[in-house]
């Protein structure tokens, strides 16, 4: 009861902090889709058109993915990552899902009018952040696909808000509705000797320093608010999943790592 109410009173304070922005600026983005309204847009401080055209590169550039692929959103939002790809896949298809029930129903009804091959699903899955309402645990929930339905699929700042248990059934599930040979990319927050040491020094983005199962998180009391897993124990749940590997991992600029192409650490895997 106490998460309903939180949630419904943050709800309500972001409707009017950010409704009169919304209704004065309302921008439009690419192929006539309106940019979503800042009430619904629980992006951070990230600039959102940015950072759906940064990883539309990643997905292109690190990924592999083509203009025809069938694929997956795995916690799709509020549209951050398919906007820009509605200008990308030509003769491919997309399919997200997510916890928002709001963020979905946005995306339903100014994304798939105008690309009919986009489309989206709310999942009742429950989360104290995002989802209080949800009546299913995310250890448990079943993709709403068919095995072998994606060439590729990915998940942005999603498993870095996902415990242990949830993200060893998330990655089994990627794997399930992927093809044979299909591919995912997924960012991470993961502890390495270099990420560890810039924790302990207090340069890392992120106060990592309560033990969680497999690695560490911020606060103790809410650990979804921000996890990172050991590198050794990211490789041992891909690889029970079915998912393996594909060298080198790109490791992010929260814990400064030379070269980083983004935020959080980007990982490639496919299906075995």
């Amino acid at each position: 009861m106490r998460a309903k109410a939180i949630y419904l009173a943050k709800a309500l304070a972001r409707r009017l902090r950010y409704g009169p922005g919304d209704l004065l600026h309302r921008r439009r983005g690419g192929a006539g889709v309106p940019l979503p309204p800042r009430h619904l847009s629980f992006v951070g401080d990230s600039d959102f058109e940015q950072t759906g055209r940064e990883f539309l590169g990643h997905f292109t550039e690190l990924g592999g993915l083509r203009p025809e692929d069938r694929v997956l959103d795995i916690g799709c939002g509020i549209g951050r990552m398919a906007l820009p790809l509605t200008g990308y896949l030509q003769g491919g298809s997309y399919a997200g899902f997510d916890v928002g029930r709001e963020m979905v129903r946005w995306c339903s009804r100014n994304i798939t009018p105008r690309h009919p091959e986009f489309v989206f699903t709310w999942a009742p899955i429950h989360n104290r952040k995002y989802n209080p309402f949800g009546d299913v645990s995310a250890a448990e929930f079943r993709f709403p696909y068919p095995d072998s339905s994606f060439d590729f699929a990915f998940a942005t700042s999603l498993f870095t808000h996902l415990k242990r248990e949830e993200t060893a059934h998330y990655l089994a599930e990627t794997a399930r509705v992927l093809r044979p040979g299909g591919t995912c990319l997924l960012t991470f927050f993961l502890l390495t000797p270099e990420s560890e040491a810039e924790i302990a020094a207090g340069r890392a983005g992120f106060d990592f320093r309560y033990p969680v199962d497999g690695g560490l998180t911020t606060d103790p009391r809410q650990p979804e608010e921000a996890i990172a897993f050991e590198l050794d124990v990211l490789r041992e749940l891909l690889g029970e999943a079915g998912l393996r590997l594909r060298e080198p991992i790109h490791f992010g600029s929260w814990a400064h790592a030379p070269g980083a192409p983004s935020m959080q650490d980007i990982v490639v895997a496919e299906r075995v």
